[in-house]
């Protein structure tokens, strides 16, 4: 009986872990599929965190920009809460206080701003000059209407939209948006 228990317990632990890891798998998406997805993106300063819980804690940030409308409080320097599940948590987010970082998430039906793993949390250092570039000249988010196709195992269908190649995304991701030019979308510029 005493194997018994141990194997069952066994096979649990093994599906509680699988099922942990498995909530947090991201897909891969290029900066811009995630700013146009996002019901926030801001560049703001950590001023400091508050562990609401064991599963929680919360982020007090000074908003330098605001890089989408649908953001309420617009004005620079306003200060907001961000939410995040902690760091050892399924999909949890951990900031440094007082570096700079481009944040995109989600907003709750009560206005709560969320980011998680899987959304845009970058220091503003780690990112690329094309990258930024994109951001302040709203040009990722002036081509949402553009779809921008991940190309899982570098195989491409013909559609409409941008491809990414799986082996050549990261060039994509770093130094190109989706741009629409009349009718059709095109990487800008298309030196990947």
């Amino acid at each position: 009986m005493g194997r018994m228990k141990v194997a069952l317990f066994c096979v649990y632990f093994v599906i509680s872990v699988f099922g942990i890891s498995e909530a947090c798998k991201c897909a891969v998406r290029h900066p811009q599929t995630i700013i146009c997805r996002s019901d926030f993106a801001i560049k703001a300063k950590i001023l400091y965190e508050d562990p609401v819980d064991t599963l929680y804690t919360r982020y007090r940030v000074k908003v330098l920009q605001n890089f989408k409308s649908g953001y309420a409080p617009s004005r620079r320097n306003s200060r907001v809460w961000i939410k995040t599940a902690s760091s050892s948590a399924a999909c949890g987010v951990r900031f440094q206080k007082k570096s700079t970082y481009v944040i995109a998430g989600s907003r709750d039906r009560d206005g709560t701003l969320r980011a998680n793993s899987c959304s845009l949390n970058r220091k503003v250092q780690d990112m690329t000059t094309f990258q930024l570039f994109a951001l302040n000249k709203m040009g990722y988010q002036n081509n949402c209407n553009c779809e921008i196709r991940e190309c899982p195992h570098n195989v491409c269908e013909a559609g409409q939209g941008c491809l990414s190649p799986y082996n050549n995304s990261d060039c994509y991701h770093r130094t190109a948006l989706c741009r629409r030019s009349g009718s059709t979308c095109s990487w800008t510029p298309n030196a990947c």
